[in-house]
């Protein structure tokens, strides 16, 4: 399971970066390990993306069952 980011650590961070440690907010953050950039779920703040798979476990579950009366 992968950890929920914290998007508070990353503003803090990006609140504390000095220019000296790098050339711009991209690279302090590219260093950090930290992918900046728009996403699908940019700006739907209530998505949790960690949770986003269980719609589709239980779209192949019904699938499953309805193959299986079918047969």
């Amino acid at each position: 399971m992968y950890e929920t980011r914290d998007y508070m650590l990353y503003r803090e961070k990006a609140l504390r970066h000095e220019p000296a440690e790098a050339a711009g907010i991209a690279e302090y953050f590219q260093r950090l390990g930290v992918k900046l950039g728009n996403t699908l779920f940019t700006g739907l703040d209530r998505v949790s993306t960690v949770d986003l798979h269980k719609l589709d476990l239980l779209h192949n579950i019904c699938l499953g069952l309805f193959k299986h009366m079918m047969k």
